[in-house]
């Protein structure tokens, strides 16, 4: 068995955009590089669920959110990330028509997880797995090997497509066969 197992953001879905990031930048009342810095760089162990909704924006806004301004701001964050790539998901699909299983393994906190879960455009996807089930991020090898054990595959019956070099050279210590994602026509070279 073979699986085209892809990441989920900027690979099935497209980037962020701009107004959806702005929305962000409106509830939180802050915007500029400090702030996106101060969402990434906390952004990990949310990811791993080592921390709360609540516990990660306090770190990035630096105060402690009103329930209200939480509510709203962990919504706005999750919609930016729900915008699909049709042009992956049509390349995926053809390369389940060639028998290839699909799978995700994609960094989300559980609040994003269940909200990229919930979409219909993903039901040829199965499993998807998040690292916040998982309790482990790209590009740790923990998120690796609890996929392959998910998936009940070896590695060499993996193919992975992510957009981050640091995830696919993880991926590769594994001795899963991975590619950086830079184009949905990538999927077309991958079979059975």
């Amino acid at each position: 068995m073979t699986w085209l197992l892809c990441d989920y953001g900027e690979v099935l879905s497209l980037p962020q955009p701009l107004a959806d990031r702005e929305a962000i930048e409106s509830i939180a009342k802050q915007s500029g590089p400090a702030f996106w810095a101060r969402y990434w760089s906390h952004r990990r162990a949310y990811d791993r669920s080592d921390v709360t909704a609540q516990s990660y924006w306090a770190a990035v806004l630096e105060s402690c959110p009103s329930p209200a301004r939480l509510d709203a701001i962990v919504e706005t964050d999750a919609a930016s990330w729900l915008h699909s790539n049709p042009l992956s998901l049509d390349a995926a699909s053809r390369a389940a028509g060639r028998g290839l299983h699909l799978a995700i393994l994609s960094n989300a906190p559980f609040e994003i997880a269940k909200a990229i879960d919930s979409r219909d455009w993903l039901a040829e996807f199965a499993p998807r797995l998040f690292s916040c089930d998982l309790g482990a991020v790209k590009p740790e090898p923990a998120a690796y090997l609890a996929t392959l054990d998910a998936l009940g595959a070896r590695p060499n019956d993996v193919v992975f497509f992510d957009d981050r070099p640091e995830n696919v050279i993880a991926a590769r210590r594994i001795g899963i066969r991975a590619e950086v994602f830079t184009d949905p026509v990538q999927f077309n070279g991958v079979r059975p």
